[in-house]
């Protein structure tokens, strides 16, 4: 079975060769970190005491979806060391910047037996918290081998995740049997997980971390700063698009532009979901004839005349949008006009914000449900929706402030995640092994 698997995986890898090395020569992405995704990891972790706690956060999303849970683990067990892995590199990047110096950033490895033997023989964590989705089943079999206990945390299961895991269900339940417990983000993931053969008594709703997130440190400074160098003030009306995807951006173009025939002191921050298509999309915005200006391209300092002269912002930075979004006066969740499964909605409604979205959320259904359900967001299904509403909430203060409000209330409501998470790894760890 296992055999399979890792001649499955070692084929993929080989088929998957030409994209690495594209990737590799025009986006600098991979060849820094194959050897860590190998098992190589930095040689000062064998001088770490053993006993640390490692959590794995795929990307963007889940660093800063496990960032109250990491300030919670640190406070709890200050003696242990805090061990973070990424799969992506815009997550390693995210995690350096905002974990402090004694946590050990690196590559999350491949699945292979002897990457994940490497990997763990130099770390030799007491525990594993796995962040949202990932099933690796050498990882999770050799942890079970050595009697580690790994926690999937705020787990979450798409429909179509669900779908292809049910092609091997065979194979997935017993990896699943590998996990010491799950805690579920809603009462979905928990049907879909224990459909896939998950025993009962192995998991729970726990909640999500996303709700747990808070303002970062010096916001108000960050955001002061960047009005400052852009010369937005209370006169502009600003919307932001955060983390579009491919074809998704042209539609956001076009409402935003039946928007500014209406109002010409509207504003678009347009902000990429991926770092490789920001050239892409400066081509777009040249080639529609907007004038824009690149936030990477922006220099500090208090612009003299205070007058924003671009129509468009092209946010092609990193690490700034979940900050920015509180400058807003609309937001639009970029990946739900396409069919990507939308992105986070909280980060928005922190800062009270009216937000809308496409009907792709299928990653965030039932959190999109619920902020429909109470009119905490507006959906839309196409540009001239997506313009109409754009256009109606220039023109309707108050209704912009009833739906951020309810939203942040929504936010409040739904706190906690972290606290019931800690309590089963504290749990674990008391367990023997």
């Amino acid at each position: 079975m296992y055999l399979l698997y890792d001649f499955c995986l070692t084929l993929g890898v080989i088929l998957g060769l030409p994209f690495f090395l594209v990737q590799g020569v025009l986006h600098k992405k991979y060849f820094s970190s194959f050897g860590q995704r190998l098992g190589f990891l930095p040689s000062e972790f064998l001088s770490i005491p053993n006993g640390g706690i490692w959590i794995h956060a795929v990307s963007v999303g889940e660093v800063l979806a496990s960032l109250p849970l990491i300030e919670s683990l640190r406070r709890k067990w200050p003696g242990r060391p805090l061990f973070v892995s990424t799969t992506t590199i815009t997550g390693q990047s995210l995690a350096k910047r905002m974990l402090s110096s004694n946590t050990h950033v690196f590559y999350f490895p491949l699945d292979w037996g002897f990457a994940v033997r490497k990997s763990l023989d130099l770390i030799r964590p007491a525990i594993v918290l796995i962040v949202e989705t990932e099933i690796w089943p050498n990882f999770l079999r050799e942890s079970n081998r050595r009697k580690i206990p790994v926690l999937l945390v705020n787990g979450r299961l798409s429909d179509r995740s669900v779908r292809r895991y049910e092609k091997v269900r065979w194979f997935i339940r017993r990896a699943l049997g590998h996990f010491h417990y799950c805690c579920m983000q809603s009462e979905m993931d928990l049907r879909r997980i224990l459909s896939l053969g998950l025993s009962p008594e192995k998991a729970e709703v726990s909640g999500n971390l996303k709700y747990e997130i808070s303002n970062s440190e010096g916001v108000e400074q960050k955001t002061e700063d960047f009005r400052q160098m852009t010369g937005l003030d209370t006169s502009h009306f600003l919307v932001i698009a955060g983390s579009t995807m491919k074809s998704e951006e042209e539609i956001v173009l076009r409402a935003f532009w039946a928007l500014r025939q209406r109002c010409p002191q509207a504003v678009l921050l347009l902000a990429p979901r991926h770092p490789e298509r920001f050239k892409e999309v400066e081509e777009l915005l040249s080639s529609q004839s907007f004038r824009f200006e690149r936030r990477s391209e922006m220099k500090s300092g208090l612009r003299k005349d205070l007058r924003l002269e671009e129509e468009v912002i092209l946010l092609d930075t990193m690490g700034e949008l979940a900050f920015l979004y509180a400058l807003a006066d609309v937001v639009f969740i970029g990946g739900s006009l396409v069919p990507k499964g939308g992105h986070n909605i909280l980060e928005p409604a922190l800062f009270k914000k009216p937000i809308l979205f496409g009907n792709h959320m299928s990653n965030f259904k039932e959190m999109a449900d619920h902020f429909l359900r109470q009119n905490a967001a507006l959906l839309v299904h196409n540009k001239k929706e997506l313009a109409e509403r754009l256009i109606e909430l220039w023109q309707d203060a108050p209704q912009r402030a009833r739906i951020g409000e309810k939203g942040y209330q929504i936010l409040l409501a739904n706190r906690g995640a972290a606290q019931r998470i800690l309590k089963r790894v504290e749990e674990a760890l008391a367990q023997p092994h």
